[in-house]
């Protein structure tokens, strides 16, 4: 019985995680993966010309099961304001303890950078497609302020982002505070005026 293309993406990309967490994070070869799958180099060249590819489309897969994951019980499209942003926080401590995430952040951060400072991934777009779907919704519901969802996404996806990467500067600061804070501050950029809480 032959094996559909997707099932040997599939597994290659399985293979390409199991020798990325053996190693730590440390870079990999197109050989180690093939060999993992138990497939021919040429078999995995035929679906990605490198190792670079390989691990984009892994990182993709990774990020988008973790926000599946995270969103299967209460679906962001139809969480209240409260709940949208706890299913938001919970997301990125989801990422930011994911073995794979971490241990790339780690080791090969000249691969993780440019999704810093030059250019959206291809999870990136996703999330942000999810947020700003889950915000206009928010809106229709009288529960987020005006304005546009995709540019309200995208500021989500850099606070969000910066939570992840640059947790270890604040931990021994915020220590267990830290996913409270960020939920804080996601519900103050997102919430109405007239809903914010008054000095007293």
């Amino acid at each position: 019985m032959s094996i559909c293309k997707e099932d040997i993406a599939d597994q290659v990309l399985d293979a390409a995680r199991n020798c990325l967490i053996r190693k730590d994070g440390r870079k990999v070869t197109v050989a180690e993966v093939a060999r993992e799958a138990g497939v021919s180099r040429p078999t995995v060249y035929r679906r990605w010309p490198d190792m670079s590819e390989i691990l984009r489309a892994l990182l993709t897969r990774e990020v988008m099961s973790v926000v599946a994951a995270v969103t299967d019980v209460t679906p962001l499209r139809t969480a209240d304001f409260d709940a949208t942003i706890d299913l938001v926080v919970r997301v990125v401590a989801a990422l930011r303890d994911d073995e794979l995430v971490a241990a790339l952040w780690r080791e090969q951060r000249e691969f993780m950078m440019p999704y810093v400072f030059d250019r959206l991934g291809t999870s990136q777009q996703g999330v942000l497609d999810i947020l700003a779907d889950s915000i206009g919704r928010g809106q229709e519901r009288g529960q987020v302020r005006d304005g546009d969802p995709d540019k309200m996404a995208s500021m989500v996806l850099l606070i969000t982002q910066s939570a992840i990467q640059s947790r270890a500067l604040v931990e021994s600061i915020l220590g267990d505070e830290w996913s409270r804070e960020l939920h804080y501050a996601l519900s103050a950029y997102l919430r109405r005026p007239d809903d914010l809480p008054t000095a007293t």
